[in-house]
Parts: C-alpha cells; structure tokens; sequence
C-alpha cells in the first residue's frame, strides 16, 4: 500500500513538471502554413488567408487585370479596413491587403526568378499591405508596367507592418521608391535587387528594424534622398551601389559596402 501511494505521490509530480516544462518553452505565433499551388492572377489573391503559403507557378501576374474582373468585387470589402475587420482586400488608398498573419507569397522556381507581379496603375503600388504580421515575399519580380518616371506608387507598401522579410526579389521602377514604410517595424530584405526607382530605394516614416542584407541597388537617380529615413533607419550590411546617384542620411552601415560610379 505504501509503494503503490509513493508511485502514485511519483507520477503526480512528474506530470507537475512536465506541465510547467510545457509552460516555460518559448511559444511561437507563427502557425502552420497550408500551401497553395497558383498559376495565375486570379487564384493568386483568391488564396489569400491566414497561415498560408501561395506558391507561384511561372508567370505574369497582373493586379490591374483582376481588378478589372467581376470577381474582384466579390473579394474586396465595401468599406474601409479598421483593426477589428476580418483580415481580406480592401480600398482605401488603392487596393490594400490588410490584416493577414503568418502569409507567404513565393515564386516556385530559385535558381532563376520566373514568377512577376505587376501593376498597370501607376499611382497605386504593385502591393500594398496594411496591418499584416509574419509576412515573407521570395523569388519575385515586382514591378510597373509604365516606364521609368511617370510612377507615383511604391513597388511595395506597408503600414502598420511587421516581421517582413523580402527574399531573392526584384524590385524594379517605375515606381517611386523600392517599398516604403510606415509604423512598420522588423522589415529585411535578403539577396535582392532594388532598382530603377523615381524617387529613391527606401522610405521610412516612425518604422523600425530596418535591414538590407547582401542587396545591390541600382540604376537610380534622384536629387532628393535615395534612402529617405523620417524618425528611422536602415541597416546596410555587404551591400551594392550600382549606377546610383543622390545623398544619404541617417545610415547605419554595419560591413561590406560597395558602390560603383
């Protein structure tokens, strides 16, 4: 009776400390992704969603196309996005992507980039993503179907943004600025190209965690601020000026930087 009590005394704590084992482990927000094969436009923004990875086969994906679409209207909301709206495609300041966590839009192929999302409108962004957490772009080109000069939309966009991360990515003009940020924080950007922009590569307002790792910048030229930093700034490390012209402020360059003419 008094072995079988102290085996029972036994297991009772072992359980105890399993629970608080559980209980101190770093838990993550980040779910498990479902993943979403696509092979054009319109399966690209239907597959919108939560925890999902869109892997894009090779292509042109054009935005402007869907949003002359009927169906377009089906998926975005009819009035304004607010903190407490269902994550999904709203209009605001152009078509916005607002509210999504735990999101990845990949091309398929990464030796080469095959997969391009473009924009015809070139006062909207070719994304615009607002109040999105846990977000990842890889393996794109993105970019506006205008040439060079006559933009005034980023190629991305963020507001209210964080945990980003742009990897193995084109980013290419006319648009005015590569992305631009706002009240975002933890944005990196990871072996890309930024390039031919109006304005500039980068810009900032009240954001943080900025980082351009192992990213060439190129052919642009501006007589205002190429990395325009308001109340923020970005971390330059093993970086390349290609054919780039205009001033710097407020840079924090950690190794590694290069420039050419």
């Amino acid at each position: 009776m008094e072995k079988t009590c102290k085996r029972k005394t036994g297991c009772r704590w072992l359980v105890f400390l399993l629970a608080a084992l559980v209980l101190l482990l770093p838990h993550t927000d980040a779910a498990a992704q479902k993943t979403v094969f696509v092979n054009n436009v319109y399966e690209l923004m239907e597959a919108l969603a939560d925890d999902t990875e869109i892997v894009l086969a090779p292509g042109r994906y054009d935005i402007s196309e869907w949003g002359r679409d009927n169906a377009a209207q089906k998926l975005v909301h009819p009035f304004g996005y607010n903190e407490l709206s269902p994550a999904g495609l709203y209009r605001f300041d152009g078509l916005e992507i607002c509210g999504f966590r735990n999101l990845t839009i990949r091309g398929r192929d990464v030796a080469s980039v095959t997969a391009e999302i473009v924009q015809e409108d070139r006062y909207e962004p070719v994304l615009n993503f607002r109040n999105c957490h846990g977000l990842k772009l890889a393996n794109l080109r993105a970019g506006h179907v205008e040439g060079k000069g006559y933009c005034s939309g980023a190629v991305l966009n963020f507001a209210e943004t964080s945990g980003v991360e742009i990897r193995n990515a084109d980013l290419y003009g006319c648009g005015t600025y590569g992305y631009e940020a706002r009240n975002c924080n933890g944005i990196t950007v990871y072996d890309s190209v930024i390039r031919d922009c109006t304005y500039g590569l980068i810009s900032a307002s009240n954001s943080t965690g900025l980082r351009c790792l192992r990213t060439t910048f190129k052919d642009t030229s501006t007589n205002l601020q190429l990395l325009w930093m308001e109340s923020s700034q970005v971390e330059l490390t093993d970086c390349v000026f290609d054919n780039v012209y205009g001033s710097l402020k407020r840079l924090r360059v950690s190794t590694g930087l290069h420039g050419s003419n």
